[in-house]
């Protein structure tokens, strides 16, 4: 029954009321998914990319790849990873970002590629702009590709609060034997980190046509270099955690997502800062 579900939502691109299964914010790293999506106002990540391209111009670089597993089901895979290179030697306030997301089922495939330029306009602000590359490919049906247009900015209020808002397919590409519209999906978000150290984060998603969502995450330093995490987000239901550990530049992170319908999603990815 539940891959069913799964793949009554992917074939739906092909049908001219869409549900846009796929390209729709999916959380593409083990931290997104632990944090159930809610990223927008986040920084020093390399995935961050995806998630708000504004969220690359902290000075520092980066790199990870990941794996997950959809919905417990082994014939779903997906495979993620992404690189940030910051403090540019043309541009010490610029970053310069690539990253892959590919997505198989059995007969359904699905590749983004994004590129992003982002860079601190004043301090404590960042905007980014990144262009996406989205091929989708299901056996019989042949292969559609449409580009989309990203743009996000994040503010550092103060040193503890930061507001943030990122926007995705801008340009309402279409996608598909059926031309379905990808919607111009909206994330506005805020992160507060107490003194403690924990980081509170709470999202709002929108997009024309589909009814908003709300994401909010913790991230929690309990031990040296071991932090935890969790997350939920409604429309539809999740709950999340994960956990990352760290020694120096080097960090691990695995985590679990419980979609309401689907079933549970575990991810686990490593990553690198320099």
């Amino acid at each position: 029954m539940r891959k069913a579900l799964i793949f009554a939502g992917l074939y739906s691109l092909l049908c001219p009321n869409s549900l846009q299964a796929a390209f729709d914010s999916m959380p593409v790293d083990p931290k997104g998914i632990a944090m159930s999506g809610a990223m927008t106002a986040l920084s020093g990540n390399a995935s961050g990319l995806f998630y708000n391209p504004a969220s690359s111009a902290t000075g520092q670089s980066f790199a990870g790849i990941s794996y997950a597993v959809p919905y417990g089901d082994s014939t779903l895979r997906n495979l993620s990873g992404a690189v940030t290179l910051g403090k540019l030697p043309f541009d010490r306030r610029g970053a310069l970002s690539v990253g892959i997301n590919r997505y198989h089922a059995d007969s359904y495939h699905e590749e983004t590629i994004v590129a992003g330029y982002a860079r601190e306009l004043l301090p404590k602000v960042r905007a980014g702009l990144a262009v996406s590359r989205m091929t989708q490919k299901i056996d019989g049906f042949g292969e559609h590709s449409a580009t989309g247009v990203n743009a996000g900015l994040q503010a550092d209020l103060t040193p503890a609060l930061t507001i943030a808002v990122s926007s995705t397919n801008l340009n309402a590409p279409t996608i598909g034997a059926a031309k379905s519209k990808l919607p111009r999906t909206t994330l506005t978000g805020i992160s507060y980190r107490l003194e403690t150290g924990s980081m509170l984060t709470v999202n709002a998603q929108t997009a024309p046509g589909h009814s908003a969502r709300l994401l909010a995450a913790g991230d929690f330093p309990v031990y040296r270099s071991l932090h935890l995490m969790i997350g939920t987000a409604t429309n539809p239901s999740l709950i999340s955690a994960g956990a990352s550990f760290g020694s120096g530049r080097l960090k691990a992170t695995a985590a679990v997502s419980r979609h309401i319908d689907l079933g549970t999603t575990s991810a686990l990815g490593v990553e690198v800062s320099w």
